[in-house]
């Protein structure tokens, strides 16, 4: 764990967290120099990255909380849950989900096909892209929850949290 640039940029892989404030990570990225460390060593270096929740919607070009830019790896932003039915989808989304996994991910390797992970978020990548979505969940809406392109990868839930799934996910990141 480091918030240096050299380590990043010596680093074999490189795992993005993140719980919080999008706005708020982007101006600490910026305030710890961090964000020119991470965009060579994920885009000329192609470092492998896994951001997990804020970490993967800070992968996207803008977030509406904040008003603020992203790093910009995934042609998408971050949007804010909005469900007609605010008693049935209550934000945060918060608990156990399903995760449909599309064929080939590199990520999903392994993983079962509608395996639950936990979730614990209020914003979600809304992309442009559709190639890079690697699986979906549905709460409400479909949004993509597992993302990959290249040597860049993301999940909207917390793989730390979510059991033996989880642990593959993770097992297969750091296999890449």
């Amino acid at each position: 764990m480091s918030s240096n640039a050299r380590d990043i940029r010596s680093a074999d892989k490189i795992i993005l967290p993140g719980v919080g404030h999008f706005g708020a990570a982007m101006a600490n990225l910026h305030e710890l120099e961090l964000v020119d460390a991470l965009n060579e060593a994920v885009t000329v270096m192609q470092k492998p990255i896994l951001g997990i929740c804020l970490g993967v919607e800070l992968m996207s070009r803008h977030s509406e909380e904040g008003d603020a830019s992203g790093l910009g790896w995934f042609n998408g932003v971050s949007v804010k849950f909005h469900h007609p039915d605010p008693a049935r989808f209550k934000v945060p989304h918060m608990g156990w989900n399903q995760v449909r996994v599309r064929n080939g991910s590199r990520l999903m390797r392994d993983v079962a096909q509608q395996s639950e992970f936990y979730f614990a978020h209020s914003y979600y990548l809304r992309l442009d892209d559709q190639e890079s979505p690697a699986g979906e969940t549905e709460y409400g809406t479909i949004f993509p929850s597992v993302i990959e392109r290249e040597n860049v990868f993301g999940v909207q839930f917390h793989p730390e949290k979510s059991h033996d799934a989880g642990r593959r996910v993770l097992e297969n990141f750091i296999q890449l």
